[in-house]
C-alpha cells in the first residue's frame, strides 16, 4: 500500500526521468496497490491547461484507491505541523502535512521526493517508501 505524492505524479505525467518515477512505474507494473488523496488529484488537475487534460488525469486515477480525509485526518495534520515546528523542522506546506496524515491513517508508505516529508517522518509515524 503506497500513497504517491503529487510531485512524483507531475514528473510521471511529464515523462521526467527520476528514481521516484522509475519506482512508480515498477510499482504499477507489479500490480502494487497505489493510493492517492483528493488533494493530490486537485493539485494535479489545477495544474492542467485545459478541461480535456484534467479529464485525462482524472481517468488515469480510476484503477487506484482513494484515501478519504476525515476530521481526524485534519487534526493529525495540524498536530504533525505543530510537532515539526516544536522540534525545529521547517515544514513548508500544510498540504504536505495533510497528505502525510492520510498516509498514516491509511497505513500506507509514501513515495515522495520532498524534504518536508523527511521532517514529517521524524515527528510522526509516517513511513517513507524506500526505493
Amino acid at each position: 500500500m503506497i500513497l504517491v505524492d503529487t510531485g512524483i505524479w507531475i514528473d510521471f505525467f511529464a515523462n521526467r526521468d527520476s528514481p521516484e518515477v522509475d519506482e512508480l512505474i515498477r510499482l504499477i507494473e507489479n500490480g502494487e496497490e497505489i493510493f492517492y488523496t483528493g488533494v493530490i488529484l486537485q493539485e494535479l488537475a489545477q495544474g492542467c491547461s485545459s478541461a480535456k487534460q484534467a479529464a485525462l488525469i482524472e481517468e488515469h486515477f480510476v484503477p487506484f484507491s482513494e484515501v478519504f480525509v476525515q476530521r481526524s485526518t485534519y487534526l493529525l495534520a495540524a498536530k504533525v505541523f505543530r510537532d515539526g515546528r516544536a522540534k525545529g523542522y521547517p515544514i513548508r506546506s500544510s498540504i504536505d502535512c495533510l497528505i502525510a496524515a492520510c498516509a498514516i491513517e491509511a497505513g500506507c508508505s509514501l513515495l515522495q521526493d520532498d524534504r518536508d516529508y523527511d521532517f514529517i517522518s521524524r515527528v510522526s509515524r509516517l513511513k517513507l517508501h524506500k526505493k
